[in-house]
C-alpha cells in the first residue's frame, strides 16, 4: 500500500538515477555527465525521506530545513554542468558570476529570515538563472558553424528538460505564498503538484540525454 502511494516524481527521480548508472558510460571523455550519479543519489534519497517523514513515518520535521540545505547543491551543480555544455567561450566565467550571485542571494535570505522558512526567494532567482543559462545554451548553439543532431544530443535535452521545468517553477515561485495556501482536497498544495508534474517532464528529458550518450558511445565504437 505504501509503494502504491508514492509520488511518480519521486519513481522518476530514481528512474533517472538508474539510468544514470546504466547508460553513462564509465569511459567518457566528458567527465562532467558522470557527475549526474551522485547528484541524482541525492535527489532521490532526499525526495524518498522527505516523502516518509511526511506521510508514513509522520515525523514533527520541519522540511523546510531539508530543502534550504540542498538549495545550496542543485544550482551550483546546474551551473557547473551549464558551464560544460554552452558553446561559448565566456560560459565558466558567466556561471561563476551567477554562481556568486545566487550565493550571496542565498546567504542574505537565510540572516534577514531564518532558516525555518523556505528560502523561496533564492530559489526563484536560481531558477531565474537557469532559464537565462538555457537561453544563453541556445544562442551559442545557433552560432555553431558545424552541424549538429539536437535529437541526439545529450546536452540538448539536458539543457531542454531545465528549461521546461524552470521556465515554469519560476513563475510559479513568484506567488509561493499564494499557491501553497491553494489546497487539492484540502490536503497537497496546488504548487506542489505542479512542480511534481514539470519534475517528471524535466527527469525524462535527462534520461534521454543519457540514452544519448549510450548510442553515441555504441556509434563511436561501431
Amino acid at each position: 500500500m505504501i509503494i502504491a502511494k508514492i509520488p511518480f516524481s519521486v519513481i522518476i527521480e530514481w528512474m533517472c538515477l538508474i539510468a544514470s548508472i546504466l547508460f553513462i558510460p564509465k569511459n567518457l571523455i566528458q567527465k562532467h555527465w558522470r557527475c549526474f550519479i551522485p547528484y541524482l543519489l541525492i535527489v532521490a534519497t532526499l525526495e524518498t525521506f522527505s516523502y516518509l517523514i511526511g506521510r508514513v513515518i509522520q515525523i514533527d520535521l520541519n522540511k523546510h530545513i531539508l530543502y534550504n540545505s540542498f538549495l545550496l547543491i542543485w544550482p551550483i551543480f546546474h551551473f557547473y554542468i551549464f558551464s560544460k555544455v554552452i558553446l561559448l567561450k565566456s560560459a565558466n566565467f558567466l556561471c561563476l558570476i551567477i554562481t556568486i550571485a545566487v550565493l550571496i542571494s542565498y546567504f542574505f535570505e537565510w540572516f534577514s529570515f531564518g532558516f525555518n522558512s523556505y528560502l523561496y526567494r533564492t530559489d526563484t532567482f536560481a531558477g531565474g538563472c537557469m532559464v537565462l543559462l538555457s537561453i544563453i545554451y541556445y544562442i551559442g548553439l545557433f552560432k555553431q558553424d558545424e552541424y549538429h543532431d539536437l535529437l541526439k544530443d545529450a546536452a540538448f535535452w539536458f539543457v531542454t528538460g531545465c528549461l521546461i521545468f524552470y521556465g515554469t517553477t519560476t513563475a510559479i515561485n513568484a506567488f509561493f505564498e499564494e499557491l501553497v495556501r491553494i489546497r487539492i482536497k484540502g490536503q497537497v498544495s496546488l504548487r506542489y503538484v505542479i512542480i511534481n508534474i514539470f519534475n517528471i517532464i524535466m527527469y525524462s528529458c535527462w534520461i534521454k540525454s543519457f540514452l544519448c550518450l549510450r548510442n553515441k558511445q555504441i556509434y563511436t565504437r561501431a
